[in-house]
Order: structure tokens, then C-alpha cells, then sequence
């Protein structure tokens, strides 16, 4: 299998060499996606940026849960780091979630929701458990590429989906509506400079500006994409 040594470094491991994906996929772009030395693929890196753009105060005192494990976030960042494996290691079902009301200050979530049948459940017991100045970073498959949301019956397709998100998510779950405050994050990987779309969601309108604002200027990778400019310009003026 052909591997491709490379000037940049991977920002997870700093590895240099890159070859094919699953079932020997190249990214959209035509670079060899998967870093040979920590396994790392074009939505890792690109969540790893975005993170990497954050102050490191705005972390370091958070309790935080990861629904799966991903390398894109790295436990040492947080007071405290829970992982939970549905169906094994700290099994919590995302749409009944036997924690406390606030019991978290960050919640993660990387091509997860896509896979839980009641996904309203889900997010509204995802909020719950969110502290007031928690934030809830959420990666979806793609809603950009599609005009709304699909949902089927059933698991669907080799992935087994219950739905595929598209642009109208934030209406979908009614985030402003419930007084949540969402931006939507064009994220790039820079080694196959594939773009990765990220949503980060607060309970509170302070927070939120302040957390994005450090994102947008602290990261030549970042830019907010023009839907969600808007959005949070209305985010801005909402209740001045």
C-alpha cells in the first residue's frame, strides 16, 4: 500500500507519513489521509486544530465526557476526562444518560448522534447534563453537503444510520428557541486540507461569544462559515 512522506506533521503524534484510509480511500482532495504512526484521519486533525486554538485556561478546569473514544481531544487538557463505550467500558445510553442534572462542563460527541434512534431524546438529555457554562462540541457527517435532515425507520446503509444531518440542524432541535447558542465552524486539516464542519453549543450567550471569539483568533485554520456569521450576529443582538 503506498505511503507518502510529507513536510507537514501530523498535530496529534507528529508523524510525517501518510497513506490511504479505510478500504484504501484517498481524501477529497487526493492526499493520503491516514498518519501511519498514531491512526489519525482528516476529521481528527481537524478537531485536533480546533482545540489546539482554545486559551488552555478555558479547558483545564472543566469535567468533561467523550461519548466513544477519539484521538482528537487529549485527556490532559481537562480536571477530569470520562470516556463512555456504548455496549462496553462506562456504557452510558445517550438517549437516558444515568448522570445529574449539570454534571459536566464539556461534552463531545464525533459521529455519534447520527447513530441513536431517538436523537431529540438524546440532545435534550446531552443538554441536561451540561453545566451552564458548558459547552457541547458536536461533530455530524457532512450536514453541510445536504439541505435538511433525513431520518430512516431503520439502520440504513453500510454505516447503519438513523439519520444523516443537514443544514437545518440548529432548527431541528430548536436550539435558540430553548435559549442554547450554536456556531458552526469550518475547520480545515492541514494535511489534506479537507474541511471538516463542527458545531460547539453553550447554555450561555457570554460564553459562547468569548469561546468562539478565541477560536476565530487564535487559529489560522478557523473561519466562521457565512451561515452561521449571520447567526451569530443575531446570537450578538439577541436580548441587548
Amino acid at each position: 500500500m503506498p505511503q507518502d512522506i510529507i513536510d507537514l506533521s501530523c498535530n496529534i503524534c507528529g508523524g510525517t507519513i501518510f497513506g490511504p484510509g479505510p478500504v484504501g480511500r484517498m481524501s477529497d482532495t487526493g492526499k493520503p489521509p491516514h498518519c501511519t504512526r498514531c491512526g489519525s484521519l482528516e476529521r481528527h486533525r481537524a478537531n485536533r486544530a480546533l482545540f489546539q486554538s482554545i486559551p488552555i485556561g478555558a479547558l483545564s478546569w472543566r469535567r468533561a465526557l467523550q461519548f466513544s473514544p477519539d484521538m482528537a481531544l487529549n485527556k490532559a487538557w481537562f480536571q477530569n476526562f470520562e470516556v463512555s463505550v456504548y455496549g462496553g467500558e462506562n456504557s452510558l445510553d445517550i438517549q437516558n444518560i444515568n448522570r445529574p442534572d449539570a454534571s459536566y462542563d464539556f461534552v463531545s460527541l464525533s459521529h455519534v448522534l447520527e447513530f441513536v434512534p431517538n436523537d431529540h431524546e438524546s440532545f435534550s438529555e446531552l443538554m441536561r447534563i451540561l453545566s451552564p457554562k458548558g459547552i457541547l462540541h458536536l461533530v455530524l457527517s457532512q450536514p453541510l453537503s445536504r439541505p435538511h435532515c433525513i431520518d430512516f425507520s431503520s439502520a440504513t446503509g453500510i454505516h447503519q444510520y438513523f439519520h444523516l444531518y443537514g443544514q437545518d440542524f440548529e432548527k431541528r432541535f430548536s436550539i435558540k428557541e430553548h435559549g442554547f447558542y450554536a456556531t458552526l465552524f469550518n475547520v480545515m486539516d492541514p494535511i489534506t486540507e479537507v474541511t471538516e464542519t463542527i458545531h460547539v453549543i453553550s447554555k450561555s450567550k457570554d460564553y459562547s461569544q468569548k469561546i468562539n471569539e478565541a477560536i476565530i483568533f487564535n487559529s489560522r485554520h478557523i473561519e466562521v462559515s457565512e451561515i452561521n456569521q449571520k447567526s451569530r450576529i443575531e446570537i450578538w443582538n439577541t436580548e441587548s
